[in-house]
């Protein structure tokens, strides 16, 4: 079977994509798929989730750099079935935007699931990832600023499948609450906008906070809560596709 690739992206920060990297990750694996995760943000905060951020170690920037040594970089964390690429502190001057896909190349027969966690800008480190990802999976907040952010995405995403064109675009509501002005804000962009949305989406709690502090997956620090299934429930509608 073919890895899917999945790349979390969005064009504004302070959505929640590294959270669902990690979440993803782990439900993923807690299904029995042979997981991925590579760390495409200089902040590292996904590797942190995962593994000691170490400059002496290899990295995201090594693979770049070298596409054909990937197998150098890919080390095994503290949860079964859960590889990971380690993001760079360093500066990634990467001129192709094609490295990744020929480094993932490589190993495509290795795994099921590859999840790439991105920087809120489709720059050329981004677009690495795009161009050899299945699908870009973008998590949006319903507030005010959803709607202009969806239209950048978008036209983002057009320009991708050009060098892309088996992409796919899915988008879910993330930090999802019971309040009127979201439920207003929500309605508007559904009813007059025609975006990918998923049926799934991720609620807003205080055990996706705390888990995070902690570094760890939603269903390793609370199994059995709403949100945990949610992401089982994201996880399972993904893999309809």
């Amino acid at each position: 079977m073919k890895m899917k690739v999945y790349v979390i992206g969005n064009l504004k920060g302070g959505v929640g994509k590294t959270t669902t990297t990690v979440n993803l990750a782990y439900t993923y694996a807690e299904m029995g798929g042979r997981t991925l995760v590579i760390d495409l943000d200089p902040q590292c905060n996904c590797t942190r989730f995962f593994a000691k951020v170490n400059e002496y170690n290899k990295t995201i920037k090594d693979v770049l750099e070298a596409p054909e040594h990937i197998n150098s970089a890919i080390y095994r964390t503290k949860y079964e079935d859960i590889d990971i690429i380690k993001g760079s502190v360093k500066t990634l001057e990467q001129k192709s935007p094609w490295s990744l896909k020929e480094a993932l190349g490589y190993i495509k027969k290795e795994y099921d699931v590859c999840l790439i966690d991105t920087r809120p800008v489709f720059d050329v480190l981004t677009k690495n990832a795009l161009y050899a990802a299945d699908v870009l999976l973008t998590p949006v907040k319903f507030d005010n600023f959803c709607r202009d952010n969806l239209t950048m995405v978008e036209d983002a995403y057009h320009e991708l499948k050009e060098k892309n064109p088996e992409l796919k675009w899915k988008v879910f509501a993330n930090m999802v609450a019971n309040v009127k002005a979201q439920k207003v804000s929500s309605a508007d962009l559904l009813g007059k906008h025609d975006y990918p949305f998923m049926q799934s989406c991720i609620s807003r709690t205080a055990i996706v906070d705390n888990a995070l502090s902690l570094y760890k997956p939603v269903a390793k620090h609370r199994g059995g809560s709403n949100v945990a299934q949610d992401f089982v429930d994201l996880v399972d509608e993904l893999l309809e596709d």
